[in-house]
């Protein structure tokens, strides 16, 4: 037997990986099974879930598996009847709802697989076209009519003893036109006006939580209406529990899937945006602004269009496309909630000159404002505690750091500045001015990318960076510098070393 001081660091994420089911497949399994089976599913996902979570407790699984059968019929049930409602609402109302299913799967390797995984949770995704108004946060009358049958399908069996604790998160997302703090903002004031109606019909705001993501995690192409359109969504997920919301948000947080589309809105380079920081309070937002433009081409014939200084030139080629080696070869990491299609490594992934910065905001309690309380660690990636990183590329050097990023889910500690010495390999020492820089990281199960732009492209001899690092040596395993020459983007090899 194994004791549960060997259990406890890793049982949760190997008892409860969750797994996607569009809404067909929802419809076949959960929304055609009868309560029996429903039971049944519910009942083993109970025992898995509720021991694997008082593994990573420390607390007495046997105790955790037996109290989680008893009520895991309960669970499957409940979100089977959940299921069914979203989408009948969603006929009833014409609305564009992608209801998914949170699934609990058994261990790997266990000796009497089940049939079928049981549902620990369920995640809509809501296209808000209908909610609010362009560059607004205020709820439409259609909206709230909307929201308001949305909210009692969820507050539907709260009153029973069993259903306490679950925790519903909303998280308001926005194409990717305008700024990344603007964008962040306004999501943020959606979502806080959505958890706002599920409050009203008498969901406890303090089970209830919101997170402006802005445009940072796109579903779609940002570069035509219909993909602008949905990314453009308010999400909400529930769970059964606090400890499965603080995994959803960090499995969510940083997460490589959402590179498979960029966030410009079209692939010439956009000006950049200062370093955005969640904000402490909500800041109000104008009237209007618009979210929307007008469709722009893929790319020029000879190209892709980059405006900026082009003061040196780092001997790469000309930029054809905006897809990225570098980012599609990571990995998706291992997570308790594991919502990458097995497919994703097939998915072309955005380069950073198809990007902008990404800003998403602070999960907070609805009831209170605070933020959602999560384990804080100082521990650093191996080789990204703060030092510069550089290489000598065509005969010039190129430095960026302070290269900061946490182990824990590569969280970005420090903006990092760029720096040049032009001509250095034949004799040149004068160092560049330092270029401000904002730095994004997503992380894989063995590798991260460290994504950094020029806080002001038009006077940087670099757009933009991509840099890949390896996990556990805290090498650079590769990387790529884009720059502009003669208004078009061009790419060098790029792989630096510690300083």
């Amino acid at each position: 037997m194994f004791s549960n001081a060997i259990l406890r660091p890793t049982a949760l994420a190997v008892a409860i990986s969750l797994g996607l089911s569009g809404c067909a497949s929802i419809d076949k399994g959960l929304g055609a099974s009868n309560g029996a089976t429903a039971c049944a599913i519910g009942g083993l996902a109970g025992a898995v879930l509720l021991g694997g979570l008082a593994a990573a407790a420390g607390k007495n699984v046997g105790a955790g598996a037996a109290a989680g059968a008893a009520v895991g019929c309960g669970l499957t049930y409940l979100y089977q009847q959940r299921v069914k409602r979203l989408q009948a609402i969603a006929k009833e109302e014409g609305m564009d709802i992608q209801v998914t299913e949170l699934q609990a799967a058994q261990p790997a390797g266990a000796a009497q697989p089940s049939a079928a995984p049981a549902v620990v949770g369920i995640e809509a995704q809501v296209q808000d076209s209908s909610m609010f108004d362009v560059g607004s946060a205020q709820i439409t009358v259609d909206g709230q009519r909307q929201l308001r049958k949305i909210a009692q399908a969820l507050a539907e069996g709260r009153n029973d003893p069993k259903n306490a604790g679950k925790k519903i998160l909303v998280v308001g997302h926005t194409d990717a036109t305008g700024s990344a703090e603007f964008n962040q903002r306004l999501s943020e004031q959606r979502a806080r006006a959505v958890g706002g109606i599920l409050a009203e019909v008498g969901i406890p705001a303090s089970d209830i939580y919101y997170q402006g993501a802005g445009a940072s995690r796109p579903l779609a192409d940002n570069t035509s209406e219909t993909g602008r359109a949905k990314n453009r969504r308010v999400e909400m997920t529930e769970v059964e529990n606090q400890q499965l919301l603080v995994e959803r948000v960090r499995s969510e947080r940083n997460n490589p899937k959402y590179l498979a589309h960029g966030t410009a809105s079209s692939t010439a380079a956009k000006p950049a945006v200062k370093p955005a920081r969640a904000p402490t309070k909500p800041a109000p937002v104008p009237a209007v602004q618009p979210e929307e433009t007008v469709e722009t081409s893929a790319a020029l014939p000879d190209g892709i269009s980059l405006p900026g200084k082009g003061s040196i030139d780092f001997g790469g080629s000309l930029v054809l496309s905006t897809t990225s080696a570098l980012a599609q070869g990571i990995k998706p990491k291992a997570s308790t909630f594991s919502l990458i299609s097995p497919a994703y490594a097939a998915v072309p992934a955005s380069s950073c000159i198809g990007d902008m910065p990404r800003s998403e905001g602070a999960v907070k309690n609805l009831a209170t404002g605070a933020p959602l309380a999560e384990p804080d660690t100082t521990d650093y990636l191996p080789g990204m505690n703060g030092r510069p990183w550089g290489k000598v590329v065509n005969g010039h050097v190129a430095l960026v750091g302070p290269v900061s990023i946490l182990r824990e889910n590569a969280l970005v500690v420090a903006q990092p500045e760029m720096q040049f010495i032009a001509n250095y390999k034949a004799g040149g020492k004068k160092q560049s001015a330092k270029f401000p820089g904002i730095a994004n990281a997503y992380e894989g199960e063995d590798k991260v990318l460290y994504r950094v732009f020029a806080a002001d492209p038009a006077t940087s001899p670099v757009t933009c960076m991509d840099i890949v690092f390896d996990k556990r040596s805290g090498a650079a395993t590769g990387g790529e510098i884009y720059y502009p020459k003669q208004g078009q983007a061009y790419v060098a090899n790029f792989q630096p070393i510690r300083k």
